[in-house]
């Protein structure tokens, strides 16, 4: 079993570079992949269990079926959770020889792949859907009034044709 020495030496050494403020800077999109990733790596299947984004204080963990991943907890306590995670799946213990590896891995992974500096992007503001609707609208009269117009240019050359037949023919 690994010593608190030990992990410090080799985990928190990872950590100690990055800024505090990027540490805490989780985009819920990346929290979701970083799980998907970290699990195929370890455990070498697809992640079988839906994710949901948590909030509050609840941890990165199973619980009846889906699995909760919260970006507020920052990426040391995202990382210590699938640490612990994966090892319960893998050994069934909570603290094995596996768990400085497991967490030394997924500290690489995080700063290889999901470190981010800016924040993360604002939802975009839903439209208003009768603006919507209604350039829908101005749109196919602009369309249909096109066809109009091709259709009244393509009628007066048949009919022009059609006089040039009726001479030729003589009728």
């Amino acid at each position: 079993m690994p010593t608190a020495r030990e992990y410090t030496r080799v985990v928190e050494a990872i950590w100690k570079p990055i800024p505090f403020e990027q540490m805490l800077n989780v985009w819920p999109t990346h929290a979701i992949s970083y799980v998907r990733a970290m699990w195929k790596a370890e455990m070498g299947t697809k992640f079988p269990w839906k994710i949901r984004i948590g909030t509050g204080n609840r941890r990165t963990w199973l619980h009846s079926g889906v699995f909760t991943v919260n970006p507020n907890q920052g990426w040391h306590d995202i990382n210590h959770d699938m640490g612990h995670f994966i090892e319960r799946r893998k050994s069934g213990g909570a603290h094995t020889d596996q768990q400085l590896r497991l967490e030394r891995n997924g500290a690489n992974l995080i700063v290889r792949r999901f470190l981010e500096t800016e924040p993360p992007p604002l939802k975009k503001a839903k439209p208003n859907m009768i603006e919507v609707r209604a350039s829908r609208v101005d749109a196919g009269i602009k369309r249909w009034e096109a066809k109009l117009r091709r259709a009244s240019t393509a009628l007066k050359k048949l009919k022009k044709q059609q006089r040039y037949y009726q001479k030729a023919l003589g009728s």
